[in-house]
């Protein structure tokens, strides 16, 4: 079952590690987010991954860097013909944080990174991709040997990469680098513009579709086509990523909560809420709250 929240377990460790892991069928994706940052580079594949309000490709030496806590949705067009494979891996960023402060360029980009200072999260590598490629089977074979858990061997795995992102000629990807790829990204981009500024509030999709000047019907087309999603789906995130933050930071009661992500009908907010984090807004509040208490009792 989805869960928009998916905790990431590290077991002691210090590196949820998946190595080209491959899919030859149906692959949706959800929105969802972790507590963790999350570094994903694409080997083969085609779709859409959806971050902070824009769209970019899935296509051969792309890869993704999502800060913790930051939605974004996955979506690839899977089939035995063109399979979607990536190396996904998932790290506490503090953690690592320490450990490139001697290396002061890569730290500079890292720390931008994760503390969500650098616009760019998207880098093609697609020069790079021999090398980089290289890089991920040297660690894979470390973590086979049994050295995966060294810090060192860690380190110099994702130095390398920040390298190669320095170093793109690209510098990274914005939107508008492939924005005439496909005539659905202007209005996909212009929706979640606006739904970004008006979640929020309690809308219907006409006020949407009026805001753009273009029918329901047709943005609601253009907006699958772009991102995998629907409308729906999108907004729904949205809202309950924000109810989770202000159950996390504020102590105000879930009516008020519901209120102020645009659903203030309250039964119906806990309801979708339990639907998409997998439990009830005072139990997800209570379990954040433990999970902090207990990282204080750690120190």
């Amino acid at each position: 079952m989805k869960r928009m929240f998916e905790a990431v377990v590290f077991g002691g460790g210090k590196l949820f590690w998946d190595y080209r892991l491959h899919n030859t069928d149906h692959y949706k994706g959800y929105y969802h987010w972790h507590q963790c940052c999350e570094i994903i580079y694409v080997y083969e594949g085609a779709g859409r991954v959806v971050l902070g309000g824009e769209t970019f490709p899935i296509r051969p030496g792309m890869l993704f860097f999502f800060r913790p806590y930051q939605l974004h949705h996955v979506y690839a067009n899977v089939s035995p013909e063109q399979p979607y494979t990536r190396t996904i891996f998932h790290f506490d960023p503090q953690y690592i944080d320490v450990q490139l402060r001697s290396f002061t360029k890569r730290h500079a980009l890292f720390a931008a990174l994760w503390r969500g200072q650098n616009k760019i999260q998207a880098y093609d590598l697609a020069e790079f991709k021999t090398v980089i490629e290289h890089n991920l089977e040297d660690y894979q074979r470390s973590r086979k040997a049994g050295k995966g858990e060294d810090i060192e061997e860690i380190t110099m795995m994702i130095l390398r990469l920040l390298d190669y992102m320095i170093r793109s000629s690209t510098s990274g990807l914005k939107a508008p680098a492939w924005a005439n790829e496909r005539k659905s990204v202007g209005y996909a981009q212009e929706a979640m513009q606006w739904i970004d500024e008006h979640y929020q509030e309690s809308f219907h999709l006409n006020d949407l579709a009026d805001a753009l000047h273009i029918s329901k019907f047709y943005l609601s087309k253009l907006f699958h086509e772009e991102t995998g999603s629907t409308l729906k789906e999108y907004i729904t995130a949205k809202r309950m990523r924000h109810a989770c933050r202000l159950l996390e930071t504020t102590t105000k009661p879930v009516e008020w909560i519901g209120n102020e992500v645009g659903v203030p009908n309250a039964s119906y907010f806990v309801q979708v809420f339990k639907q998409e984090v997998g439990t009830t807004p005072l139990k997800y509040r209570t379990g954040f709250l433990q999970s902090i208490k207990g990282k204080g009792d750690n120190r």
